[in-house]
């Protein structure tokens, strides 16, 4: 059996996501590099775990997190991305991810991204650390006044640049 969720830290300062298997307990997710909180999404019977990474200035990134290694979603989006993908919600036995976006213009959008070749087969999807996207101020702005979520509609592949 295998649990995922968000738990605070101690001496309550942040939280992180967490990953609890019957065999090793509870283990901390951490954050992606220069991130302070993270809250975990979902996991599949591979054991990859999806979520959010949030920065101090509450930019989020979505994130992958397979065999002890977390990656910026964005950084395994293969092309040119209309989004900034900001949470990865839902991970099935085919590695495919499904989660929410944002545009330049600030409309939230879902998403689904499809590994390529050897990406669910057991083979770890991380790689090398690729320069990381910050979300602009006005895109912040926009995402924190928007309460209602746009219709769906961005497909992506996932696999090397």
């Amino acid at each position: 059996m295998r649990e995922v969720g968000t738990s605070d830290l101690k001496g309550d300062t942040t939280f992180h996501g967490f990953l609890w298997t019957m065999e090793t307990g509870i283990q901390d997710l951490g954050t992606l590099s220069g991130d302070v909180t993270s809250l975990s999404g979902s996991i599949n019977d591979a054991g990859s775990v999806v979520g959010e990474s949030v920065d101090a200035s509450g930019s989020l990134r979505a994130f992958l997190w397979e065999k002890g290694v977390m990656t910026d979603l964005n950084t395994l989006i293969a092309g040119d991305s209309p989004l900034y993908l900001l949470a990865g919600c839902s991970i099935n036995s085919r590695g495919e991810i499904t989660g929410l976006g944002l545009t330049s213009t600030g409309e939230i959008h879902t998403y689904l991204a499809t590994p390529t070749h050897g990406f669910a087969t057991g083979q770890s999807t991380s790689q090398g650390v690729i320069s990381r996207r910050v979300l602009s101020d006005d895109a912040r702005k926009l995402l924190q006044q928007q309460l209602r979520f746009g219709r769906s509609g961005a497909r992506f592949i996932m696999g090397p640049q």
